[in-house]
């Protein structure tokens, strides 16, 4: 997965090492093979962790939560999302929080509150910033459309899933496609939108054939049209063919509800022993699982095959339950602060709040400067700019604070982040810097101004360190620097940090207090 021969003892060539991690859980937070996607997302986690990147270790484990609750269950993934995500925000780190509010999108919607999962799923959506790979947008959007339909906005629903279509179409990925136009069709159908509902059909009947492999996948679609349409011998038919539940990776909430389409067809047909057989599966998952919404369904279909078989009592007494549990839904809809996305208008408020959060993604929360996610994903951008504009039009530099270690075993943490704030504001006025960027405990990154000359801004920045003085923590406290310059002349931003690094070291060698370059 990672290259274990890197050994580094700077900021760049982790960096480099980071950044593949960060590739990795990219592929694996979109693999469909999520029994795989688990296992690779606790390695990626563990190595983070040794790295010491508690947010990608943080993103890791969400996207292990994702996979697990999608194909096994997990109790946890609720509590635990919100857990990082209260961490997401205090760090200003939108690329966590946009995977943090997806999974708590996926189980609000899994335990049947819509308007939750809506604004969870509406908020991670707007919280991607562009340089996510496609089927991830796509998956998002997906699930975000899902949240809308559910929650009866309709209109923004079918919106932001023929967003989705067009993607998976560009991708030509008709997994997602499958799973996008059924969940676009089952609301159509719920709605009573037959021109809607059609215009999806016919994007199934694109994708089986295009895919005759996923006609399995899309058995509980085809079984509830020709259910819609009274055939439940054909719907019969489609379920027996791809099998009772579904495969064993299925969402719990599609195998629940392929038990109760089985239940349903079975009911069709008057065999009501196979009817209440199914509908005791699907309380078994659903019980599991927590899936209320299906439950509340299954209930219902109780209650049907009940008045059937002539037990009008139970058939009572099972309307009479199911109905309470609809209303005691509702109500706890209602009270849920965050269920008031049925009115259009929280839409709006929940997009407003994703982009002010937004807005922190780079800032380290400690010295306000750059952070890591801006170097990771904003330098490239710059260095390419610099070497499309002819030849020597810019440089970096990284900036290492000698023995800083002792200021926080001197005087405490507390101080030492005072020392970094300050000396954070120093690099910022410094003459020929155009950019500083903290990548570490005390290092820093200075991206220079196009055409700045690096032995002065080197001169000029070691010189305003040595001038910083902290006279609420000792007067006699003074502080130096070491500096490794690199040129951008070419190459990828991984070898500019490297040659930065390399130049770094041997200004450490030399006695530290001073810059190397390639001058």
């Amino acid at each position: 997965m990672l290259n274990d021969d890197v050994v580094t003892e700077g900021g760049s060539l982790r960096l480099a090492q980071e950044r593949d991690l960060i590739t990795v859980l990219e592929e694996v937070e979109i693999s469909i093979d999520l029994a795989g996607a688990i296992a690779e997302a606790t390695q990626v986690k563990a190595v983070a962790e040794s790295l010491g990147r508690s947010d990608v270790a943080f993103w890791a484990e969400v996207t292990a939560l994702d996979a697990l609750a999608r194909s096994k269950g997990s109790p946890d993934a609720m509590s635990r999302g919100k857990i990082i995500l209260d961490w997401a925000t205090l760090q200003g780190d939108a690329r966590l929080a946009s995977r943090c509010h997806a999974l708590l999108a996926m189980m609000n919607l899994i335990a049947g509150y819509s308007g939750a999962g809506a604004e969870h799923a509406t908020i991670a959506v707007t919280l991607l910033d562009g340089t996510e790979q496609p089927r991830l947008l796509a998956k998002m959007l997906t699930r975000q459309a899902l949240g809308l339909l559910a929650a009866g906005l309709l209109e923004q629903g079918f919106d932001v899933s023929r967003r989705a279509l067009a993607l998976a179409e560009q991708l030509d990925d008709q997994e997602l496609l499958s799973r996008l136009a059924s969940n676009a069709f089952h609301s159509a159908l719920d709605e009573l939108m037959p021109d809607e509902a059609r215009f999806w059909l016919q994007r199934l009947e694109g994708v089986i054939a295009a895919s005759p492999d996923l006609e399995a996948e899309l058995s509980d679609v085809l079984a509830r049209g020709h259910l819609a349409a009274g055939r439940p011998v054909e719907a019969l038919a489609v379920l027996e063919r791809s099998g009772d539940i579904g495969p064993a990776d299925a969402q719990p909430e599609t195998r629940a509800g392929r038990m109760l389409l089985l239940a349903q067809a079975h009911h069709g047909l008057g065999n009501l022993p196979a009817a209440i057989d199914a509908l005791d599966e699907a309380d078994r998952i659903t019980v599991h699982h927590a899936l209320e919404e299906v439950a509340s369904m299954v209930l219902e279909e109780r209650a049907s095959v009940a008045a059937s078989s002539g037990n009008h009592q139970l058939a009572y007494e099972l309307h009479r339950t199911f109905h309470q549990a609809a209303r005691t839904r509702w109500i706890e809809t209602r009270r849920s602060q965050v269920d008031h996305l049925f009115a259009e208008q929280n839409v709006i408020a929940a997009l407003e709040r994703a982009e002010q959060a937004e807005a922190a993604v780079a800032i380290d929360p400690l010295t306000k400067v750059r952070n890591r996610r801006w170097v990771e994903d904003s330098l490239p951008d710059v260095v390419r700019a610099w070497q499309t504009g002819g030849p020597w039009t810019g440089s970096l530099a990284i900036l290492d604070l000698d023995h800083f270690k002792q200021v926080n075993d001197r005087f405490g943490h507390h101080a030492g982040d005072d020392v970094l704030v300050a000396v954070a504001g120093c690099l910022q006025e410094c003459r020929g810097v155009r950019d500083v960027a903290r990548i570490g405990g005390e290092e820093f990154l200075l991206v220079l101004q196009q055409h700045a000359d690096q032995e002065q801004v080197a001169r000029d920045v070691l010189s305003a360190v040595r001038a910083l003085r902290w006279p609420h923590v000792d007067p006699e406290l003074r502080l130096t620097a070491s500096i490794g310059f690199a040129g951008c002349e070419q190459g990828p931003v991984a070898a500019l940090l490297r040659e930065a690094d390399r130049h770094l070291y041997r200004a450490k060698r030399a006695g530290r207090n001073r810059a190397e370059g390639p001058w």
